[in-house]
């Protein structure tokens, strides 16, 4: 906050109130004890309340800031103005006048704000200076775990019979600890990877003590490292379980002690878990890591520990990603805890209890203490109040569950703390669209540490921070570019989130009158609020709007705003342009919404424009061109006497989903266009209903004017180096040096081509985009040299309808006979050519010739292509397919069938048909 403050007065010196400088110290002293009060905070009711006037404080501050920089930013534009007439002169001279003494009463108003909140902040110093003493951290000082929060140091002993649904695992594990090491000659590291609770530890004690009773392995050691991660004591550890008649109490040197324990497992094959691994530092690890290597072959280290990157650090190349238990494994082991003292389980609860598990979401450390609690309470009612209590407002989670995720919590930076507890605000079991996570993040201003520039990037480090710490799970990631698209919490971890953020975050069922009157209290003071419906999660948006008001431009500190599916919406007020903080503008399957408002481009700090095809020719208004910062622009409808393509020209820091659309600004156009990044250019003479794919898209019809090169060139598509995936449709004839001015990034990852006709593709599609990995066709006259992509590995071709013979061509073989086709291609797909009969094969005499053709090809699936004859049974026979999936090919079946068909694959080869 305190640096927040600093970047937004330094430029303004000479218009800053004289409280706001020691405002910034104030905050600055402030910021340094937060750490240590948000660790105290947790569980000291006095603390938290403490924290929650520091943050009531740091909110008004920056509402403050808001209006200040507004006000400056309106003096601003209206200095600007340009007035060429005497008398308006003038009168702008009169209303100058006017407003001046406007502004100054404002100024006024607002350095009377700093002041109070001047006077707050030197209370709120002086109570913890009077009462809680809290010190600033020192540089480079760790993070210490609260006292009530601190770690367990485990033993290798367990009661198997208390353990629940980790048989498969154990098996598992146990393979691996035998099997052959695929290290090299470098000792084989094993992991366990997984969230608190989820019973990592174990699961390598019961591996552990598997092995104690076989002498496999010679020596068995059990070190619990926890945090930090301190080598000479884990050294010491070590050596003394290897060898305890070894004292290592006068060894103080680590070098000493690595050469100890050289000597000792040197030719012996050993067994060492590192239980609870937290710091990934390679420096400490590294000697060990060799001293151990001395071991015989066939020695193994099995670590557990909650951060993939941990695993990945100590040399682990096959981590076991723990999953939750099942629903009936969650019960077992409830029922265990819970009917110890009943001889036999009552109906009633039991069906109770059942209910009860499902709130655990495999969280074996929920289950047991969820079944802690329930061996207290006798009765149907008692059970069910339980079963009606959310878990993070029990009393018992907060003593035995929350405290071990804690630990994990307390790794984070404290930015990433804050993005984190924020996830409270969306319902459970909901996933998680991150880019919408990441934009959020930007509202609440969590990442406005970072330069302009930066935001986006540093929000996907935070994503990916969190998923590889287990906080995130399910984690589903955009194929060209491998960030992370979505993704959802752990029930558990999304009450460990709610416990956090108790009086700032809440979800109400809108359609449960009970819940809304029971929350309705707390929800007055809420910072976030979001609402499920039926119990179902959905997104916190408004989506049965059929008007927006006017007096949305009263909100002026708004930052993110989501309108989509609201389907009656036909226009939006003018007032939307005030919102002169606005970052994100949501618009996507707003159906009947023709345009945007014509000043639209005073939301100068706008980043993320989302919108459908609009009918209005005119639907995106001059003035885009001014909106630099822009990073996604979803769709761009241009026609004659509309918008144009050269106001694109200047938006080079976008980043995906967008549509560029040019129509006849006579007729509307009834695409379904998806909230994608989309370039489209459509024909003025027809409709079409086709689905366009989640790329950008551009739709291209009846462009062959000069104006339109013109236009084609100005847009500079080449530029925008963010954009990852293309999509480029056609519905008409298309003039090739316009084809070559709409040349992408030569970094695009992406590309897909719809109904384009030519005889030709542009040069730039095998010669520029040296970095294609995904390639889809679509309604094509013919294929391009695709063959010659050095980094394409997946290709689907569609709808091909005047496709009747696949040539050598399309594999870009040269003259000479030899080749090196599609060197990466992973997967092929050939879906309603329905006119194709033929794949020409590669000649018997060109077999030797041909130096590799698909050499990686892993799947090939040919979708209703009924009178396609054959495979080309010399070019696959040369790769090395796993699956081959026809579907509504008759002739192709039939020759399967007859088991004659496809004796070129090898026997491990799955054939669907």
């Amino acid at each position: 906050m305190a640096r927040q403050l600093r970047r937004a007065l330094e430029p303004r010196a000479d218009l800053t109130p004289p409280e706001a400088g020691s405002l910034a110290s104030k905050l600055n002293k402030i910021q340094q004890l937060l750490e240590a009060a948000e660790r105290k905070g947790v569980t000291d009711p006095q603390v938290k309340a403490w924290l929650g006037k520091i943050e009531d404080a740091a909110y008004e501050m920056d509402d403050a800031l808001d209006e200040w920089e507004m006000k400056i930013h309106e003096q601003e534009m209206e200095g600007s103005e340009d007035v060429s007439d005497f008398w308006e002169k003038v009168s702008s001279f009169i209303q100058s006048l006017c407003l001046c003494f406007e502004h100054v009463i404002d100024r006024r108003g607002i350095a009377l704000k700093i002041k109070e909140l001047n006077g707050r902040l030197e209370l709120i110093a002086k109570e913890n200076d009077e009462e809680f003493k809290f010190l600033p951290k020192l540089s480079g000082e760790k993070n210490q775990d609260s006292q009530d929060f601190k770690r367990v140091l485990e033993t290798s002993y367990v009661d198997k019979s208390k353990v629940k649904g980790r048989d498969d695992d154990q098996k598992i594990l146990a393979s691996k600890l035998l099997s052959e090491s695929k290290q090299g000659n470098g000792i084989h590291i094993i992991s366990i990877v997984g969230t608190g609770g989820l019973g990592k530890t174990t699961l390598a004690k019961l591996v552990f003590n598997d092995f104690k009773e076989n002498q496999y392995f010679q020596q068995k050691i059990w070190i619990c490292v926890s945090d930090p991660f301190d080598e000479i004591r884990i050294a010491k550890a070590i050596l003394e379980s290897l060898d305890q008649h070894h004292t290592s109490q006068n060894l103080t040197e680590f070098q000493a002690l690595l050469q100890c324990i050289e000597t000792t497992v040197s030719g012996k094959r050993f067994l060492l878990v590192l239980d609870d691994v937290w710091k990934h530092d390679d420096k400490k690890w590294e000697p060990l890591k060799i001293c151990l290597s001395k071991g015989a072959p066939g020695s193994r280290i099995l670590v557990t520990t909650r951060n993939e990157s941990v695993a990945e650090m100590m040399g682990s190349v096959d981590p076991h990603l723990l999953q939750p238990l099942s629903d009936p494994e969650c019960f077992a082991l409830l029922s265990q805890i819970a009917f110890q003292k009943q001889k036999e389980p009552h109906n009633k609860l039991e069906a109770i209890g059942r209910e009860i598990a499902q709130k655990c979401g495999g969280l074996p450390l929920a289950a047991k203490t969820l079944g802690s609690l329930l061996s207290f309470k006798k009765t149907d009612q008692e059970w069910r109040d339980v079963l009606n209590s959310e878990i993070w407002q029990l009393e018992i989670a907060e003593v035995e569950i929350f405290p071990h995720l804690y630990l994990s919590y307390n790794e984070l930076q404290p930015a990433v703390k804050r993005c984190f507890s924020y996830c409270a605000i969306f319902p459970k079991d909901l996933e998680i669209d991150v880019n919408a996570l990441i934009r959020m993040w930007m509202a609440q201003g969590f990442l406005s540490g970072e330069t302009a520039e930066k935001m986006e990037l540093k929000g996907r480090e935070y994503v990916r921070d969190l998923a590889v710490r287990s906080f995130f799970q399910d984690i589903e990631e955009d194929g060209p570019s491998g960030h992370i698209s979505s993704c959802k919490m752990h029930d558990i971890i999304h009450d460990f989130a709610q416990f956090l953020t108790k009086s700032e975050c809440f979800i109400v069922d809108i359609t449960d009158d009970e819940d809304i009157t029971a929350k309705e209290a707390f929800c007055r003071n809420a910072r976030h609020l979001s609402w499920e419906d039926h119990g179902r999660a959905s997104s916190p948006r408004f989506n049965m709007l059929q008007e927006l008001s006017p007096e949305i431009g009263n909100l002026i500190h708004l930052r993110y705003l989501d309108l989509s599916f609201n389907r009656r919406i036909r226009e939006l007020p003018r007032t939307v342009c005030d919102l002169y903080y606005l970052q994100t503008l949501i618009l996507d399957a707003c159906d009947n919404l023709s345009k945007l408002p014509e000043e639209i481009y005073k939301l100068i700090n706008l980043r993320h424009l989302v919108v459908g095809e609009m009918h209005d020719a005119a639907s995106i208004p001059q003035g885009l061109e001014k909106l630099t910062g822009l990073r996604t622009l979803s769709c761009f409808k241009t026609a004659r006497g509309g918008s144009r393509l050269g106001w694109l020209k200047n938006l080079n820091q976008l980043e995906g989903h967008m549509d560029i659309i040019i129509d006849n600004i006579n007729e509307e156009s009834n695409d379904d266009i998806n909230d994608n990044m989309d370039i489209i250019i459509d024909n003025i003479n027809e409709e079409s209903d086709d689905n366009i794919n989640d790329n950008m898209d551009i739709i291209i019809d009846n462009i062959n004017d000069e104006s339109d090169v013109i236009e084609a060139q100005n847009a500079a598509l080449k530029n925008k180096n963010g954009i990852r995936s293309l999509h480029l449709e056609f519905r008409g004839e298309v003039r090739m040096d316009v084809m070559e001015a709409l040349h992408p990034p030569p970094n695009l990852l992406g590309l897909s081509f719809y109904g384009y006709v030519g005889i030709e593709f542009p040069r730039w599609i095998t010669t520029s985009l040296n970095n294609l990995k995904i390639v889809d066709i679509y309604h094509c006259s013919s294929l391009p040299p695709l063959g010659n992509l050095e980094f394409l590995e997946e290709l689907s071709i569609w709808r091909m309808e005047n496709m009747k013979y696949l040539g050598r061509e399309f594999l870009g073989i040269t003259g000479d006979g030899r080749a090196i086709a599609f060197p990466k291609l992973k997967c092929l797909r050939f879906y309603n050519c329905k006119e194709w009969t033929e794949w020409e094969d590669i000649r018997e005499e060109e077999e030797k010739d041909v130096v590799s053709i698909m050499p990686c090809l892993r799947k090939l699936r040919v979708f209703e292509c009924p009178n396609l004859k054959s495979l080309p049974h010399r070019l696959l026979s040369r790769t090395p397919l796993d699956e081959l999936d026809i579907t509504n090919s008759d002739l192709l079946i039939e020759q399967i069938r007859s088991r004659g068909g496809y004796e070129f694959l090898s026997p491990t080869c799955q054939v669907i048909y």
